[in-house]
């Protein structure tokens, strides 16, 4: 009877990961029933027609620098001593290609780990660093929203005001309970013998050093120049500051165990671009471009990923 337990718990396991995934696929596929309701999607239609394919190429061009930027933050980082950026592009791209098919940015990561681990053997130091590089990440997106919210309720729309309320409200409240856990943390293991894992995870944290916050700043901007040039590709003319809204909400969404964040990232750049107005069509339009685009530019970055020599060459080791 107890040979068959692994058996037992194992089929338990494989439920409970389909139960998981279904119910993921069901949010996104909710979402976009929403948006079907909410938009008229012939009007969409029309709209997309009209796009204009130079401003559509450079807004892929800008999200493939993102991820080349991404890759630089790791190696400057260095998850794994000596390893050289190419591998780290190579990793990079990868996993963004990855990321349009998995549930948020969790499964890019987990094909980055499981790349360094085959490429080094080591598991722990990768997976600290990822994490550690994606606190600084959405730490500057929430950042840049709250930043942006205070510009726009300043100089922008009134409508805006009470969603830039709750936005500023929602960083304020998300970075003063991210730092009191930080600070409860810090008292319980002090004194202690800390685990191997949590060595690891303070020894990434102290590489988030100036650049690599202003790093994440100026990838979180070059999304949103992305999105701008989606939105000029449609003859859209609206402040800068709106497209980076939009993109920062939409990059959030990322933390959603949502199939390719399917349906809730369109709906995020519809949502913002609406309180602005621009119709919800023309910027469902506008979300649906952004999502070609970027599934268009990690296809390219794939391929391209493939010529770069993933090899260890002899470098300066650093201690």
């Amino acid at each position: 009877m107890r040979s068959s337990d692994p058996a037992i718990k194992s089929g338990k396991d494989k439920k409970k990961s389909l139960v998981l995934t279904l119910l993921k696929l069901a949010v996104g596929i909710a979402a976009l029933v929403l948006l079907f309701v909410w938009v008229d999607w012939r009007e969409a239609w029309a709209v997309i027609k009209t796009a204009n394919p130079l401003w559509l190429a450079l807004g892929g061009g800008l999200i493939l620098l993102v991820w080349a930027l991404d890759a630089l933050r790791l190696h400057w980082m260095t998850p794994i001593d000596g390893l050289p950026y190419r591998t780290h592009l190579a990793l990079a791209l990868q996993s963004a290609f990855v990321m349009q098919f998995g549930f948020g940015v969790f499964s890019g990561d987990g094909y980055r780990v499981a790349g360094y681990a085959l490429k080094s053997g080591k598991v722990f130091k990768p997976t600290a660093h990822l994490v550690a590089s994606r606190i600084a990440g959405f730490s500057s997106v929430a950042l840049t929203a709250a930043l942006a919210s205070i510009w726009m309720i300043i100089y922008g729309d009134a409508a805006f005001l009470e969603t830039g309320k709750s936005i500023i409200k929602t960083v304020v409240v998300a970075g003063g309970l991210g730092l009191f856990i930080l600070v409860l943390i810090g008292l319980s293991l002090r004194g202690r013998k800390l685990p191997r894992w949590i060595n690891e995870a303070l020894t990434a944290a102290k590489t988030i050093t100036f650049r690599i916050w202003v790093l994440s700043l100026v990838m979180v901007v070059l999304r949103g120049a992305s999105f701008a040039c989606i939105l000029h590709s449609l003859g859209i003319e609206v402040d800068f500051m709106v497209a980076l809204l939009a993109s920062v909400s939409a990059t959030l969404t990322a933390l959603l165990p949502v199939l390719g964040g399917l349906g809730v990232r369109e709906g995020a750049y519809a949502g913002i671009t609406s309180l602005f107005g621009i119709a919800p069509a023309v910027g469902l339009s506008a979300a649906i471009l952004m999502r070609f685009v970027v599934l268009l530019a990690t296809s390219l970055g794939l391929l391209a990923s493939l010529g770069l020599k993933a090899d260890r060459k002899s470098e300066t080791i650093k201690s």
